[in-house]
């Protein structure tokens, strides 16, 4: 009989439930009568609550949704404000018709607990429940979150998972022909970290587990893996069950020391067994000797080729000057030479031009070629023509005429194979006399053109 009981309660239940529908729909459906006062039964409109997300990033978390106020935003901002992080507002509407005031309170109350313990988390207000999703660390984690909600007559469901999280576990070996790493991390950025302070040879083999934990200890290893790569002549960084081991030989004390000072922490359990390489220090000892010897030996060398070199570049530079006083004493002979034949030329014959002219006579003409033969036997060397008149005319007259003159011969000089580039034609006129013009004779004396050689 007993075991029937349950079922006849609740076949009971279901009877009264039906009838009390009956009942339910006669009224309804009953007309009234005629006498009746008609009944007009008012209905209640649907309440209508607001609806927002809270949903955790990088850098803070995304709010968005609809609430009634202002107010209530900045409540759920400052609850990240005062926990050092930030609330990004996406997409947010107010309306002040909506309920859920006791959301909104009961979401800033739990927020605190929520930004220091949850990841990848997310707060869900939607037709009048608060849901809860996320990941912590501990059970307690998730049990404070339950008595936080429990302290409000809110619906709420609560969907926090406790992930208990492990350290990662790695091994770093160097040997005196390579290196090798291997380990399991939570994500293979993680594992790039250390690589990138590793040889690109080294040789890696590594696995990749959810839910494990760094502690610090990637950027840790960093700072010491360059003095380890260096220095040790073989050794091993491990890291399992939260301790740090490192061991190997180095090769100067000063490595030691600096591997000893790397070591220090105040929050990483460490084993030190680095030892020196006593074997290796004598051989780095003996290369050092040996390289000091060559370098000494070296450097006399140079200083002998220095003394060598310099007496070498001394007697060139002797030789040069003997070289230089020959070339210009034989310039200066040539320029007497030249100088004394065109002398010798212009004495004998002059270069004449008809009278008020600068049309060259035959005589002038012949002159001028056997000038052109003289300076020809001297390529080297440059000459000015320098035209000179007497004082009978006007001033200007007599320069004009004796820039003519010059720039007749030098004309004749060019057709007759000297470089133009070894000629100046100048036209003084009647401005350097080279005695008075008071008679025919000096005024003829006057009337003349020189060649004044420039040297080369």
């Amino acid at each position: 009989m007993k075991k029937f009981l349950p079922w006849l309660l609740l076949l009971l239940l279901l009877i009264i439930i039906c009838v009390w529908s009956k009942i339910e729909d006669i009224h309804t459906k009953t007309p009234l009568a005629p006498q009746q006062e008609t009944i007009v039964q008012k209905v209640s409109p649907k309440k209508q609550y607001m609806e927002y997300t809270i949903t955790q990033t990088e850098n803070g978390a995304i709010l968005n949704g609809t609430l009634s106020n202002k107010k209530q935003q900045n409540l759920l901002s400052s609850a990240y404000q005062n926990n050092s992080s930030q609330l990004t507002i996406d997409n947010i509407s107010l309306h002040s018709e909506l309920l859920g005031d006791k959301a909104v309170s009961l979401t800033g109350e739990i927020l605190p607990h929520f930004i220091k313990h949850y990841k990848n988390g997310k707060i869900v207000y939607s037709d009048n429940m608060l849901y809860i999703y996320g990941e912590v660390k501990s059970y307690e984690a998730q049990h404070t979150m339950q008595s936080l909600l429990a302290t409000s007559t809110l619906p709420t469901q609560n969907h926090t998972k406790v992930v208990i999280e492990k350290p990662i576990y790695f091994t770093i070996i160097k040997s005196p022909s390579e290196i090798a790493l291997s380990g399991t991390f939570n994500t293979q950025a993680q594992a790039e970290l250390l690589r990138k302070k590793l040889p690109a040879s080294t040789k890696a083999h590594i696995d990749q587990e959810r839910h494990l934990v760094d502690n610090g200890i990637i950027s840790f290893t960093q700072n010491i893996l360059p003095v380890f790569v260096q220095y040790y002549t073989k050794g091993t960084i491990e890291y399992s069950n939260e301790v740090l081991h490192v061991s190997g030989t180095v090769t100067s004390q000063k490595a030691l020391e600096r591997m000893q000072s790397l070591l220090s922490s105040d929050t990483i359990n460490i084993v030190n067994r680095t030892t020196l390489d006593q074997e290796a220090i004598a051989k780095a000892a003996a290369q050092a000797e040996a390289l000091r010897k060559a370098q000494e030996e070296a450097k006399l060398a140079a200083e002998m080729e220095a003394k060598r070199a310099a007496e070498e570049a001394r007697r060139q530079e002797e030789r040069r000057q003997e070289e230089e006083k020959r070339t210009k004493a034989q310039a200066i002979q040539k320029e007497k030479e030249l100088k004394e034949k065109i002398k010798k030329l212009l004495q004998i014959e002059n270069i004449e031009f008809e009278v008020a002219s600068d049309r060259l006579t035959a005589q002038g003409k012949a002159t001028v070629e056997k000038l052109s033969a003289i300076l020809l036997q001297y390529p080297h060397f440059k000459a000015e023509i320098a035209g000179h008149t007497d004082s009978d005319g006007s001033a200007l007259f007599n320069k004009n005429l004796s820039q003519k003159r010059v720039d007749t011969v030098k004309s004749l000089l060019i057709k007759k194979g000297i470089d133009s580039g070894r000629l100046t034609a100048i036209g003084y006129g009647e401005s350097k006399p080279l005695v008075p013009n008071t008679s025919d004779e000096n005024k003829q004396k006057n009337r003349r053109v020189e060649i004044h050689i420039q040297g080369e």
